[in-house]
């Protein structure tokens, strides 16, 4: 059960961490600077840049950050997965997810806060909702496919 719990959570993590990787490239791409959002926040979390003038891109940058930005994700797929199968036996338990997936939106918010209020003038915080609205779905549509008793019972709740 925990393999499969720990595996159904780093797929659904791997997704959407790439969605995210893969809006934020087009964004990025939109905007001439491809790779600038992986680079910026790793050259915050890893350099302690303050400058945004001074960035470099290079690829050490760009792949530690995509490994901690990854990571994460798959944690919170674990932790969506052993709430979901959770939810199997007592389908209740679904509004947890709805607050845990709000909860990783105001984490991921407030963390850029954290590591420096100008980031905001870099990545608009309407560009961030998008890209984890995304990973959202996604993620949500994984765990679907996998846990179909759980959503029906929810839905049917109130017949």
């Amino acid at each position: 059960m925990m393999k499969r719990l720990a595996a159904e959570g780093m797929i659904a993590g791997t997704i959407g961490a790439t969605v995210v990787a893969g809006w934020f490239l087009m964004y990025d791409m939109a905007h001439g600077r491809p790779f600038r959002t992986p680079a910026l926040l790793g050259a915050v979390l890893f350099q302690g840049l303050r400058d945004i003038g001074s960035l470099r891109i290079t690829p050490t940058l760009v792949l530690e950050y995509s490994l901690v930005h990854w990571a994460t994700f798959v944690l919170f797929g674990c932790m969506a997965a052993a709430l979901l199968a959770a939810a199997d036996r007592d389908p209740r338990l679904l509004a947890g997810l709805f607050v845990l997936f709000c909860s990783f939106e105001v984490a991921a918010l407030a963390l850029i806060a954290v590591l420096g209020e100008w980031l905001f003038e870099a990545l608009p915080r309407w560009s961030i909702a998008i890209g984890n609205l995304l990973a959202a779905a996604t993620m949500l549509g994984v765990f679907f496919r996998r846990h179909r008793i759980a959503w029906r019972e929810f839905l049917l709740a109130d017949e």
